[in-house]
């Protein structure tokens, strides 16, 4: 006698459903697009001006009139002016009067 062993059942794989949350997201629509509806913006930016920072242009300061007699060195020309100098010159330039 030979003993049977049961015949087992092919497995169904069990479907899976997603969760709410994202049921709901599937389930609406994309918005549609239409002539009338979209408008293009335009977007106007301000211009922007950048500043360059300004030399200080130093020189040296002189007692006298036709750069005679140092006063002081690597002042501006108003720095010269309020110490009481009478003529300033800067590096690589022409004699001024003050």
């Amino acid at each position: 006698m030979s003993i049977q062993r049961p015949i087992r059942k092919p497995k169904i794989p069990k479907i899976k459903k997603p969760l709410i949350s994202k049921r709901k997201r599937i389930v609406k629509k994309a918005p549609t697009l239409s002539a009338g509806k979209i408008k293009t913006k335009t977007v106007h930016k301000k211009h922007i001006t950048h500043k360059k920072p300004s030399k200080i242009v130093v020189g040296t300061c002189y007692l006298e009139e036709n750069c005679k007699g140092v006063r002081s060195r690597k002042v501006t020309k108003t720095q010269c002016k309020h110490q009481g100098g009478k003529s300033w010159k800067k590096a690589g330039g022409k004699c001024e009067k003050l």
